[in-house]
């Protein structure tokens, strides 16, 4: 199998959990500070299914070699299978420009649940576990499960930011946008957030009372309009109606426990590991 080439396009988004939506208007900017905190931890995900191309995702590295990301962007279930490997772009600002690198995947780790079902939208998030660690990154968002109060002033007076890999967008941007959150679930997020395929695995960020930035949540999904196409994220499609919301996975204390420590979770039977 030939090497990947990162100059490469990258392949069009099959998983569709991958799908998301832009709306009522596109509003994302384009980071290009990709060497300054916090845009130096998110990472754009290369993943190898066995083609020799890679098929992208979006990350947060939550510490030297630790990354933050989707179930769905560890095992594809239209493939029924995990990546045959993984390589971490941390703070990749374009095409060719890779400011600290590329770094293979040790492993990674996923709720069982996800794998097997049947309650796969509740546990689509995933750790991965570099071969090496990302020494010229020394600062990283924590993680927080926040409470309900916390989410509740959140959504009367702050907003929530995802910044991430789009594949509408030319290979290897990143792309942000700040919006507000309309609703909480005990285990989801849903916001008006704009994303588009390869967003999903982006951290949800936001600034709570008391608080520096803090990571509240995993971006994973949006919807589809009624010929099963992304609302916006090409010129075939119209921007979502008002109303239409993204959602991801809201950050438990279960689940933080789980990624500070993914292989006391693979003994319990919480995740599972690949490779």
């Amino acid at each position: 199998m030939r090497p990947l080439d990162l100059e490469d396009d990258f392949e069009p988004f099959e998983d569709d959990a991958d799908l998301a939506v832009i709306g009522p208007s596109d509003n994302r900017v384009q980071e290009i500070r990709t060497t300054q905190f916090p845009w130096n931890t998110v990472v754009h995900l290369c993943r190898d299914f066995g083609s020799g191309n890679c098929s992208g995702c979006s990350g947060m590295l939550i510490g030297p070699r630790h990354v933050l990301t989707a179930g769905h962007c560890l095992y594809s279930l239209k493939r029924n299978a995990s990546p045959k490997t993984i390589r971490v772009l941390p703070g990749r600002r374009d095409r060719r420009t890779l400011p600290y690198g590329s770094f293979p995947a040790k492993s990674w780790y996923l709720p069982r649940a996800f794998v097997r079902g049947p309650e796969r939208v509740s546990n689509d998030w995933g750790v991965i576990v570099l071969r090496d660690p990302v020494t010229r990154v020394r600062q990283f968002m924590p993680m927080h499960a926040a409470s309900d109060a916390e989410l509740k002033w959140l959504s009367m007076h702050g907003q929530v930011s995802i910044a991430g890999y789009p594949s509408d967008r030319p290979v290897g941007t990143m792309w942000r946008h700040s919006e507000h959150l309309r609703r909480v679930t005990p285990k989801r997020l849903f916001y008006t957030v704009d994303t588009c395929p390869g967003h999903s695995g982006s951290a949800i960020c936001a600034r709570l009372p008391a608080a520096g930035p803090r990571i509240v949540g995993i971006h994973t999904a949006g919807i589809l309009d009624e010929q099963g196409r992304t609302y916006g994220c090409n010129r075939a499609t119209v921007l979502a109606p008002a109303g239409a919301l993204n959602s991801g996975i809201r950050l438990t204390p279960a689940i933080v426990q789980a990624i500070r420590n993914p292989a006391a979770a693979v003994q319990k039977g919480i995740l599972v590991r690949y490779p």
